[in-house]
């Protein structure tokens, strides 16, 4: 194809180029750690139609279509993609596999970019994809294919939003390691998600109705792949290891009956406690509500609800308690480090640790070791 000569790679392009580069890089780290396979992939679909929608704007600055004006309709339109990819990337990292129903999703972004192939390779030269533009893509095809693929993207959003909710609540009362997961990661997704709809739709709105040029709106697209390269350097920090899903449960142990009027849940809360203290349970990193339960030799509802209404407690923070209670006497001691005692107490990290004691102590750990050593 001649003309390549004549492209001109002024800094518009090359910004929101190096935005790419750099936010596919850090999807392919992600994808060569090989955690979360499933997740990443969606993850990945996501934040490459993004990109590969804001090819028209890398190539336009570089004056591609006054060279070629053939490339009308070049497939590149993907936002009918990213709510579905977004939706399905957090049902993937927080329940596991989905079933295949769920790929119908998928169709209208599949349908719309077959639309635009057929329309690049057959309408004809670009006298003939103008004309088609103009009486049938820009009044018609293309506003009803936006507003839809809004409105897909911000139910998506909604349902991941609720979907990380749940998964915060769940992990309390499942895990005691529940802040190394962090769960606050799917929420920074889904407002960074929000941000990039809001600019893509004060784009389109620019663009649509007040007929605003490329160059007027390049902060938008700038700004919003931004933001999706945030996202990417987010989950590569984020997916670090597998993460619990929310319909896991012990198929060992037997589900029964504990709507039993006549039980002492405060009675039971105790001797639970009493009986992860004698056995130190509590300072193994990575305790679940599964792996107590089955070593209680009964199911995870029954251990739920004498710690919930036993304990008046959930499960996270009822182990993180003993935890911390158990640090305060390594501390008075003053013979081990702090890092040395968040290990040793059974948490996965110094900060973890310093949360933890925060909240059930209501000060940090060096300002605690202080105060012993003043008394």
């Amino acid at each position: 194809m001649d003309g390549f000569d004549q492209l001109v790679m002024n800094w518009r392009s090359a910004l929101l180029g190096l935005i790419i580069v750099c936010s596919a890089a850090a999807l392919a780290s992600l994808w060569r750690r090989a955690i979360e396979r499933r997740a990443a992939f969606w993850f990945a679909t996501f934040v490459l139609s993004g990109c590969i929608s804001a090819i028209p704007m890398v190539i336009g600055f570089a004056g591609a279509y006054d060279i070629w004006p053939g490339l009308t309709f070049l497939p590149t339109q993907m936002a009918l993609f990213y709510g579905p990819a977004l939706a399905l990337h957090a049902r993937e990292l927080i329940l596991g596999p989905q079933p295949k129903r769920t790929l119908w999703l998928f169709a209208p972004g599949i349908a719309y970019w077959l639309y635009q192939l057929w329309a690049f390779t057959m309408l004809g030269d670009y006298r003939a994809k103008w004309a088609f533009t103009a009486a049938y893509q820009d009044p018609y095809i293309y506003p009803i294919v936006m507003s839809f693929a809004f409105v897909l993207a911000v139910m998506c959003l909604v349902h991941v939003a609720r979907l990380h909710w749940r998964y915060v609540d769940w992990l309390q009362d499942n895990h005691s390691d529940d802040e190394s997961f962090s769960p606050k990661w799917i929420g920074h997704l889904t407002v960074f998600s929000a941000l990039v709809a809001v600019f893509w739709a004060l784009e389109f709105t620019l663009s649509r109705w007040f007929g605003y040029s490329y160059a007027q709106v390049f902060v938008w697209d700038f700004v919003a792949l931004f933001v999706l390269f945030a996202i990417s350097l987010e989950a590569l920090s984020g997916i670090d290891r597998a993460f619990p899903k929310m319909t896991e449960h012990d198929p060992s142990v037997p589900e029964e009956q504990t709507e039993k009027p006549e039980r002492d849940w405060a009675a039971e809360g105790e001797q639970l406690k009493a009986e992860v203290l004698e056995r130190n349970w509590h300072l193994e990193p990575g305790l679940s509500l599964q792996t107590l339960a089955r070593r209680f030799g009964t199911n995870q509802a029954y251990l739920s609800r004498a710690i919930n209404q036993g304990l008046g407690s959930n499960f996270s923070s009822f182990i993180n308690g003993l935890r911390v209670e158990h640090a305060k006497g390594l501390i008075r001691q003053d013979a081990m480090s702090m890092i040395d005692i968040a290990m040793e107490t059974g948490f996965g990290s110094k900060a973890s640790f310093n949360r933890a004691f925060k909240i059930h102590a209501g000060i940090n750990p060096s300002e605690f070791r202080r105060r012993c050593a003043a008394n």
